[in-house]
C-alpha cells in the first residue's frame, strides 16, 4: 500500500479514533449476563443445601463435606460452560473493536480527502488473534477467582458457624467484586483492541508520528498521561512514547483511556 501523503507541506493531523462504548457495552452485557446466571444457580443450591444443616453448622463435619461436594459440582459444571463461551465472547468483542477501528478511520480519511481501503494483513491478523487469546484467558479468569470466592465464603461461613444470611452476604459481596472486575475488562480491552488495531493499520499506510491525546475520562489520571496531552507529546507509533521511563502507546496500560492522533505527513517530508 502507497505511503499517504499530504499536498501541503505542513501536513495533517486526524482525529482521534476512540473506542467504541457500544462494543464495550455489549461486551460487559454477555459477561455479566453470564457471571449472574452462575452466581443465581450456586447461590441457589447453596441456599437448598445449607438451610436443613443450619443448626449443626459450626459443631458437625458433615456439613462442611456435603457443600464441599455440591460446589465441585458446580464449579466443574461452570467451567465447562465459560471453556464452551468464553471464546466467542472474546471474538466479538476484538473483532467489533476491529470493525468500528476501521470504520471510523476511514472516515477520518475520508474527511481529509483519502480514499482507503482496508484489506486483511497477517499483521492485522496476528493481533486480532493475540487479542482474543487474551480475552479468553481474562473471562476465565474472572470466573475462576468467582468460583474460588465463593468455595472460600462458604467454607469460612460453615467452619465458624455461620448462618445463612450472613453467607448470604458474602456471596452478594462476592458477586460485586467479580461484576465490577467484567466492567473493567470490557472497558480496558476495548479500549486495548481499538488503539492496538488502528495503530498497526496507520503504519500499514506509512504514517509514523502521532500525538498523545489525553483522554479527561479517568478519576484518577496518571499525572504524566495528563501532561503529555497538555504537550501535545508527538511520538513514534512504532516505539511509542518515553514515559514515566518506559516506552507506551497510548490505551496500552491498565486502565488507561488516552488516544492519539495521527499525523499525515507532507509532500516534503
Amino acid at each position: 500500500m502507497s505511503k499517504l501523503r499530504c499536498q501541503s507541506a505542513q501536513g495533517k493531523r486526524l482525529a482521534p479514533v476512540r473506542p467504541s462504548a457500544a462494543v464495550q457495552s455489549r461486551y460487559y452485557q454477555a459477561m455479566h449476563a453470564l457471571l449472574k446466571q452462575m452466581q443465581s444457580e450456586i447461590v441457589e443450591e447453596i441456599r437448598k443445601a445449607y438451610r436443613p444443616v443450619e443448626p449443626v453448622i459450626g459443631a458437625d463435619a458433615s456439613p462442611l463435606a456435603l457443600l464441599r461436594d455440591i460446589m465441585e459440582k458446580l464449579t466443574s459444571r461452570w467451567r465447562r460452560r465459560y471453556d464452551k463461551l468464553s471464546q466467542k465472547m472474546a471474538e466479538n468483542v476484538v473483532k467489533g473493536a476491529q470493525k468500528h477501528s476501521q470504520t471510523a478511520f476511514m472516515a477520518e480519511l475520508k474527511r481529509h480527502g483519502f480514499t482507503v481501503e482496508f484489506k486483511p494483513s497477517r499483521l492485522v491478523q496476528n493481533m486480532v488473534t493475540s487479542a482474543i487469546n487474551e480475552n479468553v484467558r481474562l473471562i476465565k479468569g474472572m470466573s475462576e477467582d468467582h468460583l474460588k470466592g465463593i468455595n472460600s465464603a462458604v467454607n469460612i461461613s460453615v467452619m465458624n458457624g455461620r448462618d445463612l444470611s450472613s453467607l448470604t452476604n458474602a456471596l452478594e459481596k462476592q458477586y460485586g467484586v467479580s461484576r465490577r472486575r467484567a466492567a473493567f475488562i470490557a472497558r480496558d480491552q476495548n479500549n486495548k483492541a481499538t488503539a492496538t488495531i488502528n495503530r498497526v493499520r496507520q503504519m500499514e499506510l506509512g504514517l509514523t508520528e502521532a500525538i498523545w491525546v489525553h483522554s479527561t475520562a479517568g478519576k484518577v489520571p496518571r499525572p504524566s498521561h495528563v501532561k503529555a496531552g497538555k504537550d501535545k507529546l508527538r511520538y513514534d507509533l512504532k516505539k511509542g512514547a518515553y514515559i514515566d521511563e518506559k516506552w507506551i502507546h497510548p490505551g496500552e496500560l491498565c486502565n488507561c483511556r488516552c488516544v492519539s492522533s495521527v499525523i499525515i505527513p507532507g509532500f516534503d517530508d
